[in-house]
């Protein structure tokens, strides 16, 4: 896959508010272990295009080397992957 040196990596709404507040949060606790992208940014709209699809932007995507999770699915990878030992 073209983004194997990105993961894992969140894809999120970065024009709500809401989701942006969420992942200063995640961002916080991640500390450069995870890439952040927008939905609406070039890379995001690229990975929205090869990846996922166009009801993507109604959640969340946390992406790791086995899966491509959304919303609450997305929250227990994303929170093993916050506290793993390994880094980017």
């Amino acid at each position: 896959m073209i983004f194997d040196e990105y993961l894992p990596l969140i894809v999120f709404d970065d024009q709500c508010y809401l989701c942006g507040q969420f992942i200063k949060i995640v961002n916080f606790f991640a500390r450069d272990k995870i890439t952040i992208i927008g939905h609406y940014s070039d890379f995001g709209i690229k990975i929205r295009n090869e990846i996922l699809d166009e009801s993507a932007l109604e959640m969340f995507w946390f992406i790791d080397e086995k899966r491509a999770s959304g919303g609450r699915e997305a929250l227990f990878p994303l929170i093993k992957s916050i506290f793993s030992k390994k880094k980017k």
